[in-house]
């Protein structure tokens, strides 16, 4: 008796010897909240709710890809987030995070307590439509840009083609021959021979500031030429004709979607 009383005496005391070792929340709601301070960007576009948990929780808006948000908070796998006046959590996964921790934590259990202290709520409906002007007008500039001095091809229509003349950044529609010859008089850039003969020898400097243009030999017969903007090659354009199947061979396709960003306008008569 004494001997099995012994080894249930070690076992216990073995028993009590090992640390305990906290559960797993497992379940939504229970895991500390420590707070941040700092801000982090978008990965790509994700749902702002109003809890930190899948089930039950509700949509407040979405987040773009690119959308900077002050990151206030974390949790479980969750990042408390503030947007145009807005506040809710996104997925950690969903973040770059360049915020710091304040050493202030919520504990365990207290996620209630936290959130009626710093309710979630949507961003203001202004604050949003300004926010997708501001996205609106930044698209349009980025396509401005990658698509100045080229001739446009419509792909999604019957490839009609465009001039997106690089002084006045709108698009004008060169239907046939006759209408790119106008162009070539209108949009014409007057040159020397001593700077077409730089831009012939290759002068990189001239030719980049002259990228997109059509450029006009004023001191010899008017003869044409369009500089590409994309690789500065400068092709002669001996006619309506030539100029409307060189400019259309050197052409840049672009989406319905896209062209409608930029400005039309008509051809100015000179």
């Amino acid at each position: 008796m004494n001997r099995i009383t012994a080894i249930f005496s070690i076992a216990a005391l073995l028993f009590c010897a090992i640390p305990a070792v906290p559960a797993s929340a497992g379940d939504c709601f229970v895991d500390p909240v420590i707070e941040y301070d700092g801000s982090g960007t978008i990965k790509s576009g994700v749902f702002m709710r109003d809890h930190a948990c899948m089930e039950g929780s509700t949509v407040l808006t979405t987040l773009s890809a690119g959308a900077s948000v002050s990151v206030v908070g974390y949790t479980d796998g969750w990042y408390r987030v503030e947007y145009n006046g807005g506040r809710g959590w996104i997925g950690q996964q969903f973040l770059n995070n360049a915020a710091s921790q304040t050493g202030k934590e919520w504990g365990w259990g207290e996620y209630h307590a936290y959130m009626s202290a710093y309710p979630s709520s949507k961003p203001s409906a202004a604050a949003q439509t300004q926010t997708q002007q501001q996205s609106g007008t930044q698209n349009r500039y980025q396509i401005m840009n990658r698509t100045r001095g080229y001739i446009l091809l419509q792909v999604e229509e019957h490839g009609e083609a465009w001039y997106m003349d690089p002084v006045t950044d709108n698009r004008y529609y060169m239907k046939d021959g006759p209408t790119a010859y106008q162009m070539m008089r209108s949009f014409g850039l007057g040159v020397t021979d001593a700077d077409y003969n730089k831009i012939a020898a290759g002068d990189w400097s001239l030719k980049n500031r002259l990228r997109g243009r059509i450029i006009l030999r004023v001191q010899a017969n008017g003869e044409a030429y369009y500089i590409h903007p994309k690789d500065l090659a400068v092709h002669y354009l001996q006619n309506g004709d030539e100029a409307y199947r060189i400019m259309r061979l050197y052409s840049l396709g672009i989406t319905n979607t896209d062209l409608s960003q930029l400005t039309s306008s008509e051809i100015p008569v000179k």
